[in-house]
């Protein structure tokens, strides 16, 4: 929004240096003369056109007005109107009548703007418009998603915005399916020239039927947040910390574009009542801290289960984690995490005491022509968790059953990935397509078949080694758009996977029991944006089901409301998703992560 002030005050010093005529004949086009000064010599690149079907200076009263289809360009920022009136001895500037202004993607438009060169302020009555989120710095937003306003009132100055009684919404049709009403909206330019975007606490309206209050304000920047109120479900761990439902409340403390830190109370209602802690083992605390320099990110994460300080290492859990992007799109990651949970297939939920690590993780790089992606991670760890130093048993629950001390090891570990898709069927497509109802995106149609190959290597510091390479292959089809009110989208698929295993990591939780897997999933549409479907693995030497999950969901082009649960992991969530928000309510670092590769 930087180019917007600078376009206000180049015309307040295009008023000033102009000697206009008495009169200018319809369709002329004005010119701003070279001037000395510093402001000008910042924008000596840029030129200042102002067309209208009339213009008229008042000498005496040192007022310059143009009327009729008013077009003032700067650059490539657009000022239209039906009347614009100048006031140099005052140094004000009058627009009136279907104010517009354009500025790249974004564009802000009103009945009336007053602009004021000596304060450097505005103020545009009744003004509405869109902001194109990419001009914001939030990662998680998509480049091509516009957010459109309206304000009674917006006042600005050359650095910040402050708009009056605002509405705004990420649908692009009307009346719009989800709209945030604020009573203040304010966007504030940064140092780094990206703008900070908060709307006061209001209302979330869903269809213009539904109010959801908003007890915190929305913050649109370049961190992912946590959502304001989270529900979960978490019985995974000794039966005497055992937490089932949980209710979060993610507080923001800290309010600046490059750090965050939330502060969430937790409460546990099923301990509540079953717990002799009584309400020391039926809350709980939770604490997020995010330091983002680019291309550096810190994070430090901490969450304590109940708070019976006499157990608190037993009821603690922490991460600490810094992160550098190379120049290249790889990632060096550096951590530390306290009882840190994997899930490991048969072997079930395993908790690292302690894991010390780096490890660099390769963007997907494509070879050639060829079709084909490749991705890999080199990792280091020491790591302090439960395993089997002498004879390792090969038999999962024997070594559940038999495994009762920790160990503690170096691990050096090399994974990469192999894969190419290929298309066997997509539908002719149509200009005359309807959108996607129920979707915030487009849906791409067809059949696919997608193969792979991947390896992972481990080599410990007592002498063992484990390595596993297998190859996969699958088909997936997605039938349907979204266009229809019922049985119009239906995604299946289906992997097959089976490899070569040699040796056994001496740990639990990263020991492959899974050689050869079948994983099968689908995703319904049942009627409008309801949706039903699932997944799940099976290991086809024992027959075991090794991980399932459920999916119920309401999913509607701007916002949606998804229920997961997962009998294995005995876990489960209830999320909202609103298109557009940096909210991030499956981006837990304290989450199980996978045995094989971890996600770094």
């Amino acid at each position: 929004m930087k180019g917007f002030w600078w376009l206000w005050l180049c015309l307040g010093v295009f008023g000033l240096a102009t000697a206009a005529p008495a009169s200018a004949q319809k369709g002329q086009v004005a010119a701003a003369q070279p001037v000395e000064t510093s402001t000008l010599a910042a924008l000596a690149d840029r030129t200042l056109r102002l067309r209208a079907n009339r213009q008229t200076f008042d000498q005496r009263a040192q007022v310059f007005l143009a009327e009729g289809n008013v077009e003032m360009r700067l650059g490539r920022s657009v000022l239209r109107a039906d009347r614009l009136r100048l006031e140099l001895q005052q140094r004000r500037a009058v627009a009136e009548g279907n104010v517009s202004v354009e500025l790249e993607q974004q564009r802000l438009q009103g009945s009336r703007l007053e602009y004021d060169f000596e304060q450097e302020r505005g103020v545009l009555e009744e003004a509405f418009g869109q902001l194109d989120l990419g001009q914001l710095p939030a990662a998680g937003l998509s480049p091509q998603r516009l957010v459109r306003f309206r304000a009674a009132r917006i006042r600005f100055d050359a650095n910040s915005w402050e708009g009056e009684r605002v509405q705004l919404t990420n649908d692009p049709l009307e009346p719009p399916e989800l709209e945030i009403r604020s009573p203040r909206v304010t966007s504030t330019l940064q140092a780094d020239g990206s703008s900070l975007l908060l709307a006061e606490v209001g209302q979330v309206v869903f269809d213009q039927v539904f109010f959801l209050p908003l007890p915190l304000r929305l913050r649109f920047d370049s961190l992912k947040r946590q959502p304001p109120l989270s529900l979960f479900y978490d019985d995974f761990d000794r039966k005497e910390l055992r937490r089932g439902l949980i209710l979060q409340a993610n507080i923001e403390l800290l309010q600046d574009p490059h750090l965050s830190l939330v502060f969430s109370p937790q409460l546990y209602p099923q301990r509540l009542w079953g717990s002799l802690q009584g309400i020391r083992d039926g809350v709980g605390l939770r604490a997020e801290l995010r330091w983002q320099q680019p291309p550096a990110q810190t994070s430090l994460f901490a969450e304590l289960r109940g708070v019976v300080f006499e157990e608190f290492a037993q009821r603690l859990r922490a991460q600490l984690e810094h992160r550098v992007t190379t120049g290249n799109g790889g990632q060096v990651t550096y951590t530390y995490a306290y009882r840190e949970r994997f899930f490991s297939g048969r072997l079930g939920f395993q908790i690292v005491e302690n894991r010390f690590g780096a490890s660099y993780s390769s963007p997907t790089l494509r070879l050639g022509n060829t079709g084909l992606d490749f991705r890999y991670r080199l990792a280091a760890d020491y790591l302090d968790a439960l395993g089997q130093l002498g004879t390792i048993d090969p038999d999962p629950q024997r070594a559940l059953a038999n495994t009762k001390e920790r160990i503690q090891l170096a691990r050096l570990q090399l994974g990469a990935t192999l894969t190419r898709s290929f298309p066997l069927w997509r539908p002719p497509k149509s200009a005359a397509e309807p959108p996607p109802r129920f979707s915030a995106l487009p849906v791409e149609q067809g059949i696919w078949l997608n193969t792979g190959l991947s390896s992972s290597q481990s080599f410990y510091s007592n002498g063992r080694t484990q390595s596993y390479t297998a190859g996969s292959i699958g088909l997936e089809a997605v039938i349907g758009a979204f266009v229809a009110d019922a049985f119009d989208y239906t995604n299946l698929r289906v992997t097959y996977s089976n490899g070569f295993l040699a040796g056994a990591s001496p740990f639990l939780f990263d020991r492959i029991t899974t050689r050869e897997q079948l994983v099968l999933g689908f995703l319904q549409q049942l009627y409008g944006p309801l949706r039903v479907g699932a997944e799940t693995a099976l290991d086809l030497q024992s027959g075991q089901q090794v991980d399932i999950t459920y999916r119920l969901s309401y999913d509607r082009r701007t916002y949606g409301l998804s229920l997961q649960y997962n009998p294995l992991r005995q876990s489960g969530a209830l999320e909202l998703r609103v298109e557009g928000l940096n909210w991030d309510p499956s981006g837990d670092p304290l989450e199980p992560r996978g045995a094989l590769l971890p996600e770094s």
